[in-house]
C-alpha cells in the first residue's frame, strides 16, 4: 500500500484575495443578504448571475467580498463551492485581461515564477482535469495559454475565438459543481475585459456560476448599460453608512466606549459614512494623533499616517508602491538596494500598523508576499516619493520583474515601468537611449501579448507608443498596421508605410508580409484588382529567396485567390508548388490551407479525389487545433458535395459545420455560418428556416455590418420572394446582390447575382435587361459553370433563362467542356429541351425547389408547344412543392396552366 502526504494545495485561491478583518460588520448587513441570497439562487437553479458591487475608494466592497467568502467556507460541508478571485491593474488603461489570467493561473496553481514549460504543464493537467474530449482539450490549452503568459510572442492571435474558450473554460469549472468567480476593481479592466465580463453569464450553459465584480462609479461612466437588459444581472451600489453605523465601527476599531459627543460628531463628519476613513482616522487616534489636527481627508490622514512611521518604514513602503499594490520581499530588496533579512522586522511591525497584509500562499515561489491592504495606501505612498528617484527605482522595479521569468506574462507591467522610467528621466533633463530602447522592446511585447489574446485595440494602443519612442521602426508600423485591420478594418496606411520601408532597406520578407496583410485589407474591402497588385508584389519579392514561412504563406494565398477566382488548374499547379516547401518546413495550418485549396479546385473540375484532399485538410486542421482552417475546408466539403449531387452528405457536413462554429468559432465564423445554411435551407425546399436564418443576416448587413455573403443570403431570399408573390422585395434582394457581388469581384458571387437580377427582371417584364445581364454571366466563360454549381443552385435556373431568352445555344457550348455533375447533367438538358431527363436528374438528387421548377417551367414549354403531350404530371408535381412553402405566384401559374386549353384537352380521366 501506497500513502502520500498533502504538502500543500496545487490551486490558489487568487491574488490580494484578504484575509484578516480589523472589525465587524457593520451597516452592510443588507448588502451581505443580497449576496448570499443572489448565491443561493445560483446554487438551487444551477443558473449563473452576475452581481457588481459600485462604490467609492474604501466603502467596503472587498469587505463584502471577504464576508461572502466566509459564508461560503461555512457552507463547505454541505456543498462544495468553488471560489477563484482575480484583479485589475492600475496600469494605464488596464493590463489585458490580467483578472481573468490570475483566476486561470490560480485555478492551474502557475506562480509568476514558474518557467514556460512549468507553466504550461500546470496549464494542461488543469484543462485535463476539466473537460475529456482531445479536441476540446486542445482548443482551450491552445486559447489559455497568452492568458498564463505562454506563446504568443509574435504578436498573432490564436485561430478561432478566445472568448469563447475562455468561457468553456469557466463553464467547465462550474459543472464541477457551484462556482464563484470574483472579479475585483473592474473600473481599471482593459475594455475587452468588460466586454467578456459583461457577456459571460448570458452565453454559458446551465451551470452555477455566481460572477461577483467590485467597481468604482468610474465603471458606470465607461459603461452605462453595464449589466443592463439581463434578467441575471444585477448592481449594488453602495452608499454611506449612516451616521449611527459609523459610530459603532469607530467604536470597534477604538476597541473602547464612544467619544465625547463633540469629539464624536467632529469625527463623523470626517468620516462621511466610509469605513475606510473610519479605520484610517481610528488608526491615527490609536497611534496618537490629536482630533483636532487630524487632516480633513483621507488621503491626509493617510500621509500624517506616513509621516509618523521610522524612515526606515517609510522607505519601505515607498519602495513597495513602485512594486504596486502587491509586492514582494525580493522586489523590494531590488528596489531599494537592501537585503531581505533587514525588511522581515520592518514588515512586521507595517503588518501590526495595519498598512500591508501578508499572503498566506504567495504568487512567486520562495518569496514572502504583502498587499497594501487599500490601494489608496500605495498611492499616497507613492504619491511622497521625490520625483528625482522614482526613474532609477522603476528601472530596478522592472529589471526584477524581468528576472522572475516568462516575461511575456508581466509585458504590460514591464511597459508600465520602463516607460515610467523615461518619463522621469527626461523630466529630470537627461536622456537615456539605453532606456529608450528597453521601454520600446517592452511596448513592443505588450503589443504581441494583447494582440495574442485579440485584445487589437489594446494592442494598438502599445504599437503606437512605441512608435512615438521610435518613429523609423518599420517592424512596430508592420504590427500597427497589421492589428489596426483586427480591431477597426483599418491600417492600410501604416501597413503601405511598413512596406515601403522595409523593401527599401532590404527586408525583402517583411515587405511580402506587409503586402500580404494589405491584399488582405484589399480583398475584404472587395477591391479585387488592388488584391492582386498586392499579391504580385509580395510574390516577387519572396519567389527567389530561401525557404520561409513568409513565402509559404504567399504561395498559398496567390493559390487561395485562383480558386476563388475560379482558377482553378493555376491553383492545383500553385498549390503543388507550395506542398513541398510546406512539408520542407513542417508547417502544419499551410498544410491545411493548400489542401483545402487544391481539394475545392479539383472538385470543381469534377475531380471526386477533390473530395478527398478536403476531408485530409480538415483532419490536419483538427489535429492543429485550427479551427477557422477547418471550418473553411467543411465549409468546401459540403458546397462540393452538393456539387456532386450529395445533397444529404453535404447537409449532415454543414450542420456538423455550424455545431462547430457555435462551440469553437468566432461571432463572425457563425455569421458566415448562417448566411450559408440559409441558402442550403432553401435549396432542401425548408423556406421558412431559410428566411429565419437570412432575414436577421441581412438586418445585420443593413444596419452596418457588412459580409462577403451578403449577396448569396439576397440571392436565395429573392427566389423565395418571388415565388411567393413578392416581386417588389426580390427585386431590391436582387439589385443589392449584383451591387454587392460586383464590388466584391468574385466570378462565384458575380455569376449567382446576375443570374437571380436577370430572373426578376423577366418576370418584371424587362427582357432586354435581363438579357443583358445573361450575356454578361456568359461572358464569364469557363467560370460561369463552376461559379453556379454550388449552394446557390443557380445552373438549373439559369438555364430556364438561356432559353427563354434564346441564348440556349452559347450555354450548350458552355456546357460542353463542363464536368458530368449532376446538376450540369441538368442544365445541359433543360437547354437542350429534354425536361424529362432534367427532372428524373433532380428527383435523384433531392432538390425538392429545383425538380418543381423544372416542371413548372417544363409544363410551360409544353402547353406553348404545337402536338406537345399532356403536361399534367409536371403541373401536379409542381403545385404539390409550391403549395407546401406557400409559394402563392408559382402556384398560380401552375394553376392557371390546368385552366388552359391544351391542358384541358390532354388531361386524362383519372387526374380530372
Amino acid at each position: 500500500m501506497r500513502v502520500w502526504e498533502a504538502l500543500q494545495p496545487r490551486a490558489r485561491v487568487g491574488v490580494d484575495v484578504a484575509q484578516r478583518l480589523a472589525a465587524p460588520l457593520v451597516g452592510r448587513e443588507r448588502e451581505l443578504e443580497l449576496l448570499v441570497a443572489a448565491l443561493a439562487r445560483v446554487r438551487e437553479e444551477r443558473s449563473s448571475q452576475l452581481v457588481t458591487l459600485v462604490g467609492v475608494p474604501g466603502i467596503g466592497k472587498s469587505r463584502l467580498v471577504l464576508e461572502l467568502r466566509t459564508a461560503v467556507e461555512r457552507e463547505q460541508e454541505k456543498e462544495l463551492i468553488g471560489w477563484r478571485q482575480g484583479r485589475s491593474l492600475p496600469y494605464g488603461e488596464g493590463v489585458t485581461f490580467w483578472a481573468l489570467g490570475e483566476i486561470v493561473k490560480a485555478q492551474a496553481g502557475i506562480l509568476e515564477s514558474d518557467s514556460g514549460e512549468q507553466a504550461h504543464a500546470k496549464l494542461r493537467r488543469a484543462v485535463a482535469e476539466l473537460v475529456s474530449d482531445e479536441e476540446e482539450r486542445q482548443w482551450l490549452d491552445g486559447h489559455l495559454q497568452p492568458l498564463v503568459g505562454v506563446g504568443g510572442e509574435d504578436g498573432s492571435a490564436r485561430d478561432g475565438d478566445p472568448f469563447a474558450a475562455w468561457r468553456r473554460f469557466l463553464e467547465a469549472l462550474a459543472e464541477q459543481g457551484p462556482f464563484v468567480l470574483v472579479f475585483e476593481d473592474l473600473h481599471w479592466a482593459d475594455d475587452a475585459l468588460l466586454d467578456f465580463v459583461d457577456e459571460l453569464v448570458d452565453r454559458v450553459a446551465d451551470v452555477p456560476l455566481f460572477v461577483l465584480a467590485t467597481a468604482r462609479p468610474e465603471l458606470l461612466e465607461r459603461r452605462p448599460g453595464w449589466g443592463g437588459g439581463k434578467t441575471n444581472a444585477a448592481t449594488i451600489s453602495l452608499s454611506p453608512l449612516p451616521d449611527d453605523a459609523s459610530a459603532r465601527l469607530v467604536a470597534a476599531l477604538l476597541e473602547r466606549p464612544l467619544l465625547a459627543a463633540d469629539e464624536q460628531q467632529a469625527l463623523l463628519a470626517k468620516i462621511g459614512g466610509n469605513p475606510l476613513y473610519a479605520e484610517q482616522y481610528a488608526r491615527a487616534l490609536v497611534e496618537g494623533g490629536d482630533l483636532v489636527e487630524l487632516p480633513e481627508t483621507v488621503q491626509g490622514i493617510i500621509a500624517a499616517r506616513l509621516d509618523a512611521l521610522t524612515q526606515e518604514e517609510k522607505r519601505l513602503l515607498q519602495d513597495a508602491a513602485v512594486v504596486g499594490k502587491v509586492f514582494w520581499v525580493g522586489a523590494l530588496e531590488a528596489v531599494g538596494e537592501r537585503a531581505g533579512s533587514e525588511m522581515e522586522g520592518v514588515l512586521l511591525r507595517l503588518e501590526r500598523k495595519q498598512f500591508v497584509q501578508r499572503a498566506r500562499r504567495p504568487s512567486v515561489a520562495g518569496e514572502s508576499e504583502y498587499a497594501f491592504r487599500h490601494v489608496l495606501l500605495r498611492d499616497v505612498a507613492y504619491g511622497q516619493i521625490p520625483r528625482c528617484d522614482r526613474a532609477e527605482k522603476h528601472r530596478r522595479a522592472a529589471q526584477w520583474i524581468e528576472s522572475l521569468g516568462r516575461a511575456e506574462d508581466q509585458a504590460e507591467m514591464l511597459a508600465d515601468h520602463y516607460v515610467n522610467a523615461l518619463e522621469y528621466t527626461r523630466a529630470s533633463g537627461e536622456t537615456d537611449p539605453g532606456l529608450v530602447e528597453r521601454a520600446v522592446a517592452a511596448l513592443r511585447n505588450a503589443g504581441d501579448r494583447a494582440a495574442a489574446l485579440a485584445a487589437y485595440s489594446a494592442a494598438v494602443r502599445f504599437y503606437e507608443v512605441a512608435l512615438e519612442l521610435s518613429p523609423s521602426d518599420p517592424t512596430l508600423l508592420l504590427r500597427l498596421g497589421r492589428t489596426r485591420f483586427s480591431a477597426d478594418s483599418g491600417g492600410a496606411e501604416e501597413l503601405e508605410a511598413a512596406f515601403e520601408a522595409l523593401r527599401d532597406s532590404g527586408d525583402a520578407e517583411g515587405a511580402a508580409e506587409a503586402a500580404l496583410n494589405l491584399r488582405m485589407i484589399a480583398w475584404y474591402e472587395g477591391d479585387g484588382d488592388r488584391a492582386r497588385r498586392w499579391m504580385d508584389e509580395a510574390l516577387q519579392l519572396v519567389r527567389a529567396r530561401p525557404d520561409s514561412p513568409v513565402k509559404a504563406m504567399a504561395l498559398v494565398d496567390r493559390g487561395s485567390m485562383h480558386q476563388v477566382n475560379q482558377e482553378f488548374e493555376e491553383a492545383i499547379r500553385v498549390g503543388q508548388e507550395a506542398l513541398p516547401l510546406i512539408d520542407r518546413l513542417g508547417l502544419e495550418v499551410q498544410r491545411a490551407r493548400v489542401l483545402g485549396n487544391i481539394g475545392t479546385s479539383r472538385a470543381s473540375m469534377g475531380d471526386p479525389k477533390g473530395l478527398d484532399d478536403l476531408e485530409q485538410s480538415i483532419e490536419i486542421a483538427r489535429r492543429a487545433g485550427e479551427h477557422a482552417r477547418m471550418h473553411t475546408s467543411m465549409n468546401n466539403l459540403s458546397e462540393a458535395q452538393f456539387g456532386f449531387g450529395r445533397i444529404a452528405d453535404a447537409v449532415a457536413t454543414y450542420e456538423e459545420l455550424v455545431e462547430s462554429m457555435e462551440r469553437f468559432g468566432r461571432d463572425t465564423d457563425q455569421r458566415w455560418g448562417r448566411a450559408t445554411l440559409a441558402t442550403i435551407r432553401a435549396g432542401e425546399g425548408r423556406w421558412n428556416e431559410a428566411l429565419e436564418l437570412a432575414d436577421p443576416f441581412i438586418a445585420e448587413v443593413e444596419a452596418g455590418s457588412p459580409h462577403y455573403l451578403e449577396p448569396n443570403a439576397r440571392v436565395a431570399r429573392a427566389f423565395i420572394r418571388l415565388a411567393r408573390g413578392d416581386l417588389t422585395g426580390a427585386s431590391g434582394d436582387t439589385g443589392r446582390a449584383l451591387e454587392a457581388a460586383r464590388a466584391a469581384g468574385d466570378a462565384q458571387l458575380v455569376a449567382g447575382a446576375l443570374q437571380a437580377r436577370a430572373n426578376v427582371l423577366l418576370a418584371k417584364g424587362m427582357r432586354n435587361e435581363a438579357t443583358a445581364l445573361v450575356d454578361e454571366a456568359l461572358a464569364l466563360g469557363a467560370k460561369l459553370v463552376p461559379a453556379l454549381n454550388g449552394f446557390t443552385r443557380g445552373l438549373v435556373e439559369f438555364a430556364w433563362l438561356a432559353r427563354a431568352l434564346g441564348t440556349e445555344r452559347r450555354l450548350l457550348t458552355l456546357l460542353e467542356s463542363a464536368p458530368e455533375l449532376p446538376w450540369v447533367v441538368a442544365a445541359r438538358a433543360i437547354a437542350s429541351g429534354d425536361f424529362e431527363r432534367a427532372a428524373t436528374v433532380l428527383g435523384q438528387i433531392g432538390c425538392p425547389p429545383d425538380e418543381a421548377y423544372v416542371h413548372l417551367r417544363a409544363a410551360q414549354e409544353l402547353v406553348r408547344a404545337a402536338g406537345s403531350n399532356a403536361p399534367a404530371r409536371h403541373i401536379e408535381a409542381a403545385l404539390a412543392f409550391y403549395r407546401s412553402v406557400g409559394a402563392t405566384r408559382f402556384s398560380a401559374e401552375a394553376e392557371a396552366l390546368q385552366e388552359s386549353p391544351a391542358t384541358n384537352r390532354r388531361r386524362s380521366p383519372s387526374t380530372g
